[in-house]
């Protein structure tokens, strides 16, 4: 970690947007170490983030989803289209893949859980400094250990047969389990299962 942040420069300035103050406090603290000579702006809300930008340059925007005026990603989406250069990582509770996506189709350069610890986060932002756009995180499976290791067979191509004949299961137990897969996924045939799961990032 610490290699990494030699190559920022000595002065930053972030702006971090998010509507509840007590973790605006703690993420400022958390990025203290980053540059001896960081400057941090917060802003609760959109309004206060335009009236922000308005004022100065950042070197980065940490832009939460949920904000109580205008959503984070129709603010971000608003920026792109004003052709504002400053770079955009979003911060959310959410640690859905798809909306990583959504996020990085609209211009950003990250996304980053709020979940993250304190290293975690360092490192997410030293990278989008640095001019990385971070990996979409993959989302955690509701599937138990028997449906991952069928839809990994699945996703092989492999009929039912050949998935009990792998897994020793009967091939009524290897279609129950199918059965669970696509009510999960919303799906009806096995080409539509496979697709969901890579979309979701099971896969």
């Amino acid at each position: 970690m610490t290699a990494l942040c030699t190559a920022l420069p000595e002065h930053l300035c972030l702006l971090l947007v998010d509507d509840h103050r007590i973790f605006l406090d703690g993420l400022s603290l958390a990025l203290a170490p980053l540059s001896p000579g960081l400057q941090i702006h917060t802003a609760q809300n959109a309004a206060e983030a335009e009236s922000c930008l308005r004022q100065r340059d950042f070197d980065l925007i940490l832009l939460d989803l949920r904000l109580p005026d205008v959503p984070g990603l129709e603010l971000l989406q608003r920026w792109q289209q004003q052709g504002r250069m400053t770079p955009v990582a979003i911060l959310s509770a959410s640690d859905s893949s798809l909306d990583a996506q959504a996020a990085l189709a609209a211009g950003a350069l990250g996304f980053i859980p709020k979940s993250a610890d304190g290293d975690a986060l360092r490192q997410a932002v030293t990278r989008v400094l640095l001019g990385e756009t971070l990996p979409v995180p993959r989302d955690k499976a509701p599937l138990t250990p028997r449906q991952q290791e069928i839809l990994l067979l699945l996703a092989d191509g492999l009929p039912n047969k050949a998935i009990s004949r792998q897994l020793g299961l009967s091939e009524d137990t290897v279609k129950t389990h199918l059965k669970a897969l696509f009510q999960e996924l919303e799906v009806h045939t096995r080409t539509a299962c496979v697709s969901a799961a890579r979309q979701r990032g099971w896969l």
